[in-house]
């Protein structure tokens, strides 16, 4: 790969290589976001060339692909090891392994970035719980990397208590991202993901995804399973935005707490977009 001293020469060089990003997001650990993440990717990966980051601390993704390390350890903590491979179309870049001791310079993470972010047309991120420095430093690396900043949000929950809490929380993304890089172009939502569903879901948002309970899949782990036949329509809706389709923002909640059969309260009034 070709260095260069300066990051804004990168910017020059590849702003005009189109990439589509997509986010997946969920405010509780353990609701499925990297399993969305992983199947998500490799079928984009299929028509698209494609690179899946993995932003989340377990660094489960990986793992899968036998990193060790992330790009952050290594450029923050001095770690060597290995935090990128390739599968065809696919390429998969793992940020962190461990809590690193400091962040890297952004103009560091942003050079390394960008040199990565070649010859890819979409990028997958796979995120932590909660929206943190780590978050930050990929969006904030990727616009100096790109000269532009955009978030197609794939929201993962699990019914119950943390279906209300991602409800309660959902505009926190955009809000947080606008925060960080206000260049950003838009942020919208491209599904909304309620996973491990044993019964019907009662709540009215855009773009809803309910995925049944699979026992194989919570014992013996996603890569060991068949993909769930619902991601059809999470990859449907994904190709809808890399083609400029779909809502162009989050939504608003605009709705009552209403009691549900079994006594839990769930926010079921319809959403709007703003």
């Amino acid at each position: 790969m070709k260095r260069f001293k300066g990051i804004q020469c990168y910017i020059l060089l590849m702003s005009d290589n189109k990439i589509t990003r997509f986010s997946i997001f969920g405010f509780k650990g353990g609701v499925g976001k990297s399993t969305v993440a992983y199947f998500l990717a490799r079928d984009l990966a299929m028509r698209h060339r494609v690179l899946l980051v993995d932003r989340d601390y377990t660094n489960t993704i990986g793992k899968i692909y036998g990193l060790d390390t992330g790009i952050i350890n290594v450029l923050a903590d001095g770690v060597e090891g290995k935090f990128l491979a390739r599968d065809g179309n696919l390429k998969v870049l793992s940020l962190i392994s461990f809590q690193p001791r400091t962040l890297p310079a952004l103009e560091d993470f942003a050079r390394s970035y960008s040199q990565v972010l070649e010859d890819v047309d979409v990028v997958v991120t796979d995120n932590p719980p909660n929206l943190d420095d780590i978050t930050r430093i990929e969006a904030q690396g990727y616009y100096r990397a790109r000269g532009e900043f955009h978030c197609n949000a794939i929201v993962v929950t699990t019914p119950g208590l943390a279906l209300r809490l991602t409800l309660e929380h959902l505009n926190e993304i955009s809000s947080s991202l606008r925060s960080w890089v206000p260049e950003a172009t838009y942020t919208r939502l491209v599904a909304f993901v309620v996973n491990m569903a044993r019964e019907n879901v009662d709540v009215e948002v855009p773009r809803k995804v309910v995925i049944p309970f699979y026992r194989d899949m919570l014992f013996k782990g996603f890569r060991e399973v068949p993909e769930p036949k619902e991601m059809e329509k999470v990859l449907e809706y994904a190709e809808q935005a890399i083609a400029g389709g779909g809502p162009c923002s989050m939504i608003k909640q605009t709705t009552n707490l209403a009691p549900s059969r079994n006594g839990v309260k769930f926010l079921t009034q319809t959403y709007s977009y703003f």
